[in-house]
């Protein structure tokens, strides 16, 4: 099976309302590392406009332990985690975390999920290419 085939039955899976595949940007700007143990992550991105209106751009299937994506810089993005419990077919309702970012020009930034024994969390690092340092950010929803 393709990986994009793949990617869509995951997405149908895990219970994902439209099953767009993202589409990228060339420039890759987020890592997104993932770890898992008796579980799975699907990933659904959304642009936040004005009035924090969201807009479905589409899912990325977390099945690899890295994944290199593109985000529009200096627009705010909302990612959607849907953290299932083991298989491929949902046996209950999903735990959904969303984290919002505002990726900056010129930055790069890491992600890190990860899933285990029913406990989530997410960690989202901005590194600054110019400084050489690099900070945790803050993931709250501020809208």
């Amino acid at each position: 099976m393709g990986r994009t085939a793949l990617a869509l039955s995951l997405a149908l899976a895990a219970g994902c309302t439209d099953s767009k595949p993202y589409p990228d940007l060339p420039e890759k700007n987020l890592k997104v590392m993932t770890v898992t143990a008796g579980g799975r992550v699907a990933l659904e991105v959304h642009s936040l406009g004005e009035g924090c209106t969201r807009k479905y751009e589409g899912f990325v299937a977390l099945d690899r332990p890295l994944i290199e994506l593109g985000l529009p810089a200096d627009r705010a993005s909302l990612l959607v985690f849907e953290f299932h419990r083991g298989g491929l077919l949902p046996a209950d309702t999903p735990i959904k975390k969303e984290v919002q970012a505002l990726p900056r020009a010129g930055n790069r930034y890491e992600l890190r999920v990860a899933y285990k024994d029913s406990i989530h969390d997410i960690e989202l690092r901005e590194i600054d290419l110019r400084a050489g340092t690099d900070r945790e950010i803050d993931t709250r929803r501020r809208c």
